[in-house]
């Protein structure tokens, strides 16, 4: 497991019961050690500016007072670049994955997750910086990892299909995307067939997440296409 005979971990959710178990359960994976544990993620900031032992991982719930999942991370990442972070939340929808995953998380579980799965997680992000699993491929992270910049590399994206990557970014369901459009679900999915294939991605999510870290679609890109196509007559 290298050299280091315990991965140390770190976990911050605001439900004590949920948090006691959680470190109950960490502690009896083998090399695996719970060094801090918080109500919430200013209390995490505050103690891992005081500690000498730097988690290796930090596990983060979303939903927190006084410093939310979305929020921590970002001050994690800034202030320990080198610790990785493992979202464990009640949230299972895209949007909350994505802005976590592009914020620098490196795994994202739910909380009905088996124990098995968790320390599993914690193995390979320990060993490869990264938890591939069914609500975020291994793509997505390689794809935030590279940050691509040079868009010659790029497969061609015709205008249709960047104005479908903008309204990707969006809440809209894909039937509610070809309304502003103005075209038929089918033609949309077959826009997103397209592009998980010239991207080489499986999910919405992955979609928005090459787009946006290619440069490919700015974000405010993404609003000036869905307005434009929103006025469309």
């Amino acid at each position: 497991m290298s050299k280091q005979k315990y991965i140390r971990v770190a976990i911050a959710d605001d439900h004590i019961m949920m948090r006691k178990g959680a470190v109950s359960l960490l502690n009896s994976f083998e090399g695996v050690e719970v060094v801090l544990e918080a109500d919430n993620g200013d209390m995490l900031i505050k103690q891992l500016k005081e500690t000498k032992k730097i988690p290796d991982i930090c596990i983060l719930d979303i939903s927190m007072p006084v410093l939310n999942g979305f929020e921590t991370i970002l001050e994690l990442k800034y202030n320990w670049p080198e610790m990785k972070c493992l979202v464990l939340s009640m949230h299972n929808n895209e949007f909350s994955i994505l802005r976590m995953i592009k914020s620098g998380a490196n795994g994202y579980l739910l909380k009905a997750s088996p124990p098995e799965e968790l320390y599993a997680a914690l193995m390979s992000i320990y060993k490869k910086g990264y938890y591939d699993s069914e609500l975020v491929s291994s793509s997505i992270f390689q794809v935030v990892e590279a940050k691509f910049k040079n868009k010659e590399l790029l497969p061609k994206i015709t205008d249709k299909e960047l104005e479908f990557l903008a309204f990707c970014c969006s809440e809209l369901n894909y039937k509610e995307i070809a309304a502003k459009m103005k075209l038929s679900v089918r033609t949309v999915e077959g826009y997103r067939d397209n592009l998980f294939d010239k991207l080489q991605v499986n999910t919405r999510i992955g979609l928005v997440m090459f787009a946006i870290n290619t440069g490919l679609l700015s974000l405010e890109l993404a609003t000036d296409l869905m307005t434009a196509a929103a006025n469309r007559h």
